[in-house]
């Protein structure tokens, strides 16, 4: 484990690195995207995220919903639309009767555990951050697998971006998302949790495919997204900022 000073030295090592290689990349140009897993239930202990490697559930939390929000920032301030990983198969119920009822302006995927994979990081950088690219620009992710794959470097590089990883366990100085976003974006969701004022039981995942399971999905989504909407510019601007300072 890095210890503080070790992590400081590293960002700053990284930071004159990335500014060698992007700095002149306008701030429309610069992305950080990342996932993090969701919960209906959220109370602190029921929080969790996968950083480098895949969610894990703690034991107790077997029998809250669950699902995985990407996020994706730009160093301008600019937030991109969600992309849920929904626990579901593909061609399956929800695949082809709800995803289309779900929140217009961002984006559904279904995998058979809710969280990211190959298939599903394809379907985001081809859906989501395709549309967005203006420009060559650089995408600054973590060495989760399936981020830096040959496949996925591949595929970032065809849509007009650059794959910056960042050090190795060193997310939680280096990453945007983990440094100055992540907390707010769960703290905010913990207080939706809270003020929604709803019932909680222990239904499992067989019941997955109930109407009640399909009421919290929707609700779920519903409440990362006004997360999401709390989350402010400047925030964002002051997250690359703090990890990637200009030198």
């Amino acid at each position: 484990m890095k210890i503080v000073t070790d992590l400081e030295s590293t960002r700053a090592e990284f930071a004159i690195k990335f500014d060698n290689e992007y700095g002149t990349l306008p701030d429309n140009c610069v992305y950080n995207v990342d996932e993090t897993g969701i919960q209906y239930d959220m109370p602190p202990r029921y929080i969790w995220s996968r950083s480098g490697g895949n969610a894990k559930l703690s034991a107790g939390e077997q029998h809250s919903y669950r699902m995985t929000a990407v996020l994706s920032i730009l160093r301008d301030g600019k937030k991109m639309p969600i992309m849920f990983v929904i626990k579901g198969q593909s061609g399956g119920l929800i695949e082809r009767r709800e995803l289309d009822t779900y929140p217009s302006g961002h984006f559904y995927a279904v995998q058979k555990k809710a969280w990211m994979d190959g298939s599903v990081w394809q379907q985001f950088l081809w859906f989501v951050l395709a549309e967005e690219v203006q420009g060559k620009s650089v995408l600054v992710l973590d060495n989760f697998e399936s981020h830096i794959s040959k496949e996925s470097v591949e595929s970032a590089e065809t849509i007009g971006m650059d794959v910056c990883t960042l050090p190795p366990n060193a997310t939680s100085h280096c990453q945007p998302l983990d440094v100055s976003i992540m907390a707010p974006f769960k703290r905010h969701m913990r207080d939706l949790w809270i003020a929604e004022n709803v019932v909680h039981d222990d239904d499992d995942d067989e019941a997955w495919m109930s109407p009640k399971a399909r009421v919290k999905r929707i609700t779920m989504i519903k409440r990362a997204i006004k997360a999401w909407d709390m989350i402010t510019e400047e925030q964002v601007r002051c997250s690359f900022l703090k990890a990637i300072p200009k030198p």
